[in-house]
């Protein structure tokens, strides 16, 4: 077990070591919880190494069908509340601007990233399901998450900052992007929950244009920020603040040709098994404007950002430098 794992574990939690991928492991869980309301939260990380699509596939889709042909055979569960992304309509090339929940899911070879292909084909699989053997499903798409425990953005931004590379800004710095605190994603998750296990006791049709299963609803802060802010004010929060006459700018175009060379050098020096910390991905996410108009979240499920961005930003950056100290900057 990682240590992230371990500081993840909440006590007085039951804690129940499987595989989505096993149907040992993921019946057994359910015929001994019996669960009322199941939360599908469990994806790999998203990454470019080798073998990854087998991984995804493997655990975003066939362990997704595997998941509800076991809650079929117990026979118990009413709600199952899918945690997809954002990205699952989007390319991951081209803006987003307020975009609702209308666009049609991006498959390949549009969708340029697979591990969002295989989210978009287990939402498919999870509304399929719907009213299906007594089980109502919902889907939370998530835009890009921080806060406690984060084990991937807030410790590179720490880092970056604590390098003094927070002072570097890609392009413009004007493109908003929409972040979302984990504390409100799972809030999120609870509400809609609540919602499903209304709608199965409800004995009247509920209207279409109020209706929580069988949709998908994108969850924010509702608060875009310019990417560059955010970042900064990831570096602020451990330390390392950067006054704006000292940023320096650098050209999208410079920087993504950077990335592609930093990308396969450090491929070909790992044979396939690392990513460089600086990659396209992230040349893209800095530069592109991606917001979400969560309107159907707040009608249908009541959702409101409970946490701010930046009461978020320091919750999320004082978990991280409580478990790694060398990070904090006291000067």
């Amino acid at each position: 077990m990682t240590s992230i794992q371990k500081v993840n574990r909440v006590d007085g939690i039951k804690y129940i070591e499987g595989s989505l991928t096993s149907r040992v492991d993921v019946l057994q869980a359910i015929q001994e919880i019996k669960p009322r309301i199941i939360f599908h939260t469990a994806s790999p990380k998203l990454m470019v190494q080798a073998n990854t699509r087998q991984l995804y596939t493997e655990v975003n889709v066939n362990g997704t069908k595997l998941l509800l042909e076991c809650i079929k055979e117990v026979g118990v569960t009413k709600a199952l509340i899918y945690t997809s992304s954002s990205s699952v309509i989007h390319n991951n090339t081209t803006d987003l601007v307020n975009v609702t929940e209308d666009l049609p899911l991006c498959f390949e070879p549009e969708q340029t990233e697979y591990y969002t292909h295989t989210k978009a084909v287990a939402e498919q699989i999870i509304v399929s399901a719907n009213k299906q053997n007594g089980l109502l499903t919902t889907i939370i798409r998530a835009s890009m998450l921080f806060g406690e425990g984060d084990a991937t953005s807030t410790p590179q931004m720490v880092e970056n900052a604590r390098a003094g590379r927070a002072k570097f800004q890609i392009g413009s710095g004007t493109n908003l992007f929409d972040f979302k605190y984990i504390g409100n994603t799972a809030y999120a998750h609870v509400l809609a929950a609540k919602a499903l296990l209304r709608e199965a006791a409800a004995t009247e049709l509920v209207p279409e244009d109020s209706k929580v299963n069988g949709e998908a609803f994108f969850i924010t802060n509702d608060d875009p920020w310019p990417f560059g802010d955010y970042t900064r004010a990831i570096g602020a929060a451990a330390g390392y603040p950067v006054e704006k006459e000292n940023i320096w700018v650098v050209s999208a175009t410079v920087y993504y040709a950077f990335a592609i060379l930093l990308e396969w050098g450090v491929w070909v020096l790992s044979l396939g098994r690392k990513e460089s910390i600086i990659n396209r991905r992230m040349a893209k996410y800095l530069t592109m404007t991606r917001t979400f108009d969560i309107s159907k979240a707040k009608k249908r499920l009541g959702y409101r950002p409970q946490v701010s961005m930046q009461e978020g930003i320091q919750r999320a950056v004082d978990f991280y430098v409580a478990c790694h100290p060398e990070s904090k900057n006291d000067t």
